[in-house]
């Protein structure tokens, strides 16, 4: 299956069958997900593996009762960690060595992160910086999961402290998604989908193909 096929064939999935994951395939997602790309290389993608009954259980409630979570025999919670900034020093002194920055860079971007002068301005756009790279991360691993002949659904509605309490997560880590990921019971078509022409425009915004 190449990448378009897995594009294609991807769908959220709401009914999963009693099938567990392999630890196999359940590393091979977590590794797909590990090589994504991040800004600066700063990777602050966390991830929580869980197959316990009860606790899938807790979270299907979290979620607001949404019965595929607690169905599906695997879910990965996606998280997010700011203080994968604080190791941006690091990260660049890396890229630089391996050639993909100029030797400049750390002199032009180091300084602005400097630990004890991030500003609240500075930390709303980590936030949304951590949230975009974990984002990649997981769609990985969702089109990973299509090729496995497994199904996936984001699920973002859910009560984030409850979500936190039944997964002990620090306040300092950022929840993005919970990943159910199972075998699919179902197969639902494709939703409906824009048009490209509705979507896209050419070197300003607004402006068609032909305008």
């Amino acid at each position: 299956m190449d990448v378009r096929d897995a594009i294609r064939k991807r769908r959220s999935i709401r009914k999963f069958k009693p099938d567990p994951v392999s630890d196999e395939l359940i590393v091979q997602l977590l590794e797909s997900a590990r090589l994504a790309p991040s800004g600066s290389n700063t990777q602050p993608w966390r991830f929580i593996v869980v197959r316990d009954a009860e606790t899938r259980q807790k979270l299907q409630m979290a979620s607001y009762n949404q019965r595929h979570v607690g169905q599906a025999p695997l879910i990965i919670a996606c998280c997010a960690d700011i203080r994968a900034f604080g190791e941006f020093p690091e990260r660049i002194d890396e890229l630089i060595a391996a050639g993909a920055l100029p030797a400049k860079s750390r002199e032009v971007f180091v300084p602005s992160l400097k630990k004890g002068e991030m500003s609240a301005d500075l930390k709303w756009h980590l936030l949304i910086a951590a949230t975009g790279n974990t984002d990649i991360a997981i769609e990985h691993m969702v089109l990973q999961a299509v090729e496995f002949g497994l199904g996936t659904c984001w699920v973002r509605w859910f009560d984030d402290n409850k979500v936190r309490e039944i997964l002990e997560i620090p306040k300092s880590i950022e929840l993005i998604a919970l990943l159910p990921i199972g075998y699919p019971a179902e197969e639902p078509p494709q939703r409906p989908r824009f048009d490209l022409s509705k979507v896209v425009y050419y070197e300003k915004y607004g402006k068609g193909v032909n305008s």
